[in-house]
């Protein structure tokens, strides 16, 4: 099959029949140029010599201004077709088929570990048959469509994170409940919700007590949002004083396997030689599937003894109100719609979580946080990029981080306001309240910008990727290249987005760029490239986007309204700003990452 870029695929619409196809196939066939290609190794060289895994977003931003739109790699033999025209990749999307091939395949680390464990819904999950079919079926109503139903829960956990709390009280109510976690969670909701108190958790936390890092904080509230998600109520592991130890072990573990997945992937004879770092990975893997089997495990029985409510199919997909009104939690409608066993359902529950903690961390940070310093991958199992996680994509922790860190440490000189202006808008739309329904996320375009122009500065992945079933010739500018079944497409995301013949003043943080009058002023121009879907969000594309996605974007909208309408985050030093380096790990992280604190809007 042929795939062409736009300007190619226009040119041949005026061209007839037979004609259009022997023109198609006179044009010149090329190999694309890449690095030297060394026997056996291939490429890997000159990656190595290029800085590695760490300078992954680099990487790609050198090759683009060394080898053009259109360049190959080849790690160890294997060739891959990266292309920068994000038209070209959409055609490439579109022959993906019934069963598309997920990025989830190539991350042999968590792959072999669901085989280790005869994990068969993780199996399922990073397949790409009726069996990969057949897990995101069950999934999907509940969770892709209707994500919006979920809001007042993500909205509930988002105030917990900033609710008053007396200490004196909290002695007391400690006293009276030790050793009982659900009478001391009891008497805190008591207490905050009648009391009221001098210091909110976000910053009693971070700032007055230093218990936990700023990071570490926007981790346990991607954690806490979507376990209420998951089971209609949060655990509270932003707030030290009610935290159930095991629930921030379960925090910490989820922490640690995705920063080791990341070296494993960098370096795969790790696990050939059984080093300490795959045994380590192994650990806490285990220890993410034990917690949480046993959390589900204790909420099953809990749901089991309730009159089952039939969820149905067009109150999950197209009434999101009916399914609020029953307050019904992600793993109760599964229990309720009965598609799944028990087990399946307890076995896909710390994966899940899982993905609601380093996955979301990355990208909030960039967006609450603001300087200039990717597709990710749905968590192992339902997209089209370059990283691989379990199960499926939850970027909400990366996103919310990105954004933390974008509007804290953003070019003083070029944008000192994007917090005082985010600030303006949630306080003329929101007047102090959360995010619970679709008319205030939609009411809200200058937050989005700012998510918007994070992810375009710093995606979580440098890269899109798709493998297809079949060999294609990708025609770019005239020149067919030709990709083998299975090779590896990609989307260079360090290219067009970061451009300045695209973008004015590229390496400056301007959420302004995509307000609607932008975006409106450049369609028609070289510029409106940049506004493609591609380049929209870190969950992918196609038909195996980030199966979460949509949860996750709300999440992101609902805790950074909550933090920005309460704090204004800065640099514990201001010299920070030019300490830290993007690094490439599993998702790109800031190295190392600048202390933060929240101080209260007046």
């Amino acid at each position: 099959m042929i795939v062409m870029s736009k300007t190619a695929a226009t040119l041949l619409l005026s061209l007839a029949g037979s004609a259009s196809m022997l023109r198609v196939h006179g044009f010149v066939v090329k190999e694309p140029p890449m690095p030297f290609k060394w026997p056996i190794v291939g490429t890997l060289p000159d990656f190595f010599a290029r800085g590695g895994v760490g300078r992954l977003r680099q990487i790609y931003e050198e090759m683009y201004s060394e080898f053009g739109n259109v360049y190959g790699m080849s790690p160890m033999g294997k060739d891959q077709l990266i292309v920068c025209d994000p038209y070209v990749f959409d055609t490439v999307l579109r022959k993906e088929g019934k069963y598309p091939i997920g990025g989830s395949e190539e991350a042999t680390t968590f792959a072999d570990y669901y085989k280790e464990t005869n994990n068969t819904m993780g199996i399922k999950s990073i397949s790409r048959g009726p069996e990969w079919k057949e897990w995101r079926k069950a999934l999907e109503p509940d969770m892709y469509v209707a994500w919006a139903s979920y809001l007042p829960m993500i909205a509930d956990t988002a105030s917990k994170i900033e609710l008053c709390f007396s200490a004196g009280l909290y002695l007391y109510l400690f006293s009276m409940s030790i050793n009982n976690r659900n009478g001391l969670l009891c008497m805190y909701k008591i207490c905050t919700y009648n009391f009221g108190c001098r210091s909110k958790v976000a910053g009693y936390e971070v700032t007055e007590r230093k218990n936990v890092a700023f990071i570490d904080f926007i981790s346990r509230s991607a954690f806490d949002m979507f376990t209420a998600v998951m089971y209609g109520e949060s655990p509270q592991t932003t707030d030290s004083r009610v935290a159930d130890p095991t629930d921030i072990e379960f925090v910490q573990a989820s922490q640690t396997a995705f920063d080791l997945t990341g070296e494993l992937i960098a370096n795969p004879l790790a696990k050939v030689f059984g080093t300490d770092t795959y045994q380590s990975f192994k650990v806490n893997m285990d220890k993410v599937f034990d917690l949480g089997w046993e959390v589900a495990e204790e909420y099953v029985a809990q749901v089991q003894q309730k009159p089952k409510v039939k969820v149905k199919e067009e109150d999950a997909g197209k009434c999101p109100v009916t399914a609020v009104k029953n307050k019904m939690p992600f793993v109760e409608r599964l229990l309720n719609r009965g598609e799944m066993s028990t087990n399946d359902i307890k076995s896909i529950s710390g994966p899940m979580q899982m993905a609601g903690v380093d996955t979301t961390v990355s990208d909030i940070w960039t967006s609450l946080s603001g300087s200039y310093s990717s597709e990710s991958s749905c968590l192992a199992c339902s997209s089209n990029t370059s990283r691989y996680k379990p199960f499926f994509y939850t970027p909400t922790l990366s996103s919310t981080i990105d954004i933390c860190h974008e509007l804290a440490v953003s070019e003083p000189a070029s944008n000192p306001d994007v917090q005082t202006k985010l600030a303006e808008e949630l306080k003329a739309v929101l007047n102090g309240v959360d995010v619970t329904s679709l008319v205030q996320m939609n009411s809200l375009p200058y937050l989005k910008a700012c998510i918007r122009e994070s992810h375009r500065l710093t995606p979580t992945a440098p890269v899109l990727a798709k493998r297809l079933e079949e060999n294609i010739e990708v025609v770019v500018d005239d020149i067919v290249y030709k990709a083998q079944a299975g090779q590896r497409i990609m989307l260079n995301l360090r290219a067009f987005p970061i451009d300045p013949i695209f973008v004015d003043k590229p390496t400056i943080y301007k959420p302004e760029r995509f307000l609607k009058d932008a975006v409106e002023a450049r369609k028609g121009t070289p510029s409106e490239i940049i506004d493609h879907p591609s380049f929209a969000d870190p969950f992918g594309r196609g038909k195996r986007r980030c199966l979460g996605s949509n949860i996750a974007m709300a999440e992101m909208i609902v805790l950074a309204a909550r933090m920005i309408q309460d704090w204004e985050i800065t640099l514990v030093d201001p010299s920070d700003a030019n300490k830290w380096k993007p690094k490439q790990k599993l998702m790109l992280k800031a190295d190392p990452y600048p202390a933060m604190k929240l101080v209260p809007r007046g």
